[in-house]
């Protein structure tokens, strides 16, 4: 939900851009952004945002920090198509950019994509083999679940995650010496295995 900065902040926030140095006392620097930011404000950005304070100031807080909603499905052409929910976001973007969806897939390239998703390689023939001769009620969410319980689970969800910890088993070229990171890399795989609770996963790191 939008809200607007009271009457004080707009007016303390426009001293703040305005502001040319030490204004109340020699160890207050008042500018926005501070002097010893190293960064400045162009007249076109202090103009931007003068105007805006001056509109009213209307804000939301980040992103990050508001609680989900749930969206109403967008109204489509075609409804038939639509299976769930998510279904009518994909086909009303399609039907946005004048596309038709994909024939439906048939059951071996569906489980190759799950094989993939859930655990970063193809299914093996037998594998493959056991879930086209399964086709009765529930046989989709079984494949689902023996994924899930898989330690090829973790293994394949971790590569993000230790992606962006720029994890490496090694520093390159003639520079190696004993490493030890595997194990870092191993309770990563665990922790994913064993659903880990996200707060206990970001403390324990």
């Amino acid at each position: 939900m939008a809200e607007k900065l009271s009457p004080e902040a707009r007016r303390e926030a426009l001293e703040r851009l305005r502001a040319t140095g030490w204004v109340e006392a020699p160890d207050r620097d008042e500018r926005m952004p501070p002097g010893d930011s190293g960064l400045e404000l162009s007249p076109e950005q202090v103009d931007v945002l003068r105007r805006w304070v001056e509109s009213g100031a209307e804000w939301k807080a980040h992103w990050a920090y508001r609680v989900p909603g749930r969206s109403s499905p967008p109204a489509v052409k075609d409804g038939g198509w639509v299976r769930n929910p998510v279904d009518a976001f994909v086909l009303a973007r399609l039907e946005k950019e004048n596309l038709e969806p994909s024939p439906a897939a048939s059951r071996p390239p569906l489980l190759r994509r799950l094989w993939i998703d859930l655990a970063g390689l193809p299914p093996a023939p037998m594998e493959l083999r056991r879930c086209l001769e399964d086709s009765g009620p529930g046989s989709w969410e079984k494949a689902v679940d023996r994924l899930l319980s898989s330690p090829h689970f973790g293994e394949r969800s971790a590569q993000d995650w230790l992606d962006a910890a720029r994890y490496a088993d090694t520093t390159g070229y003639a520079a190696d010496k004993p490493r030890e990171m595997w194990v870092y890399r191993q309770w990563v795989i665990d922790a994913f295995n064993t659903d880990m609770p996200f707060d206990q996963f970001t403390v324990e790191q």
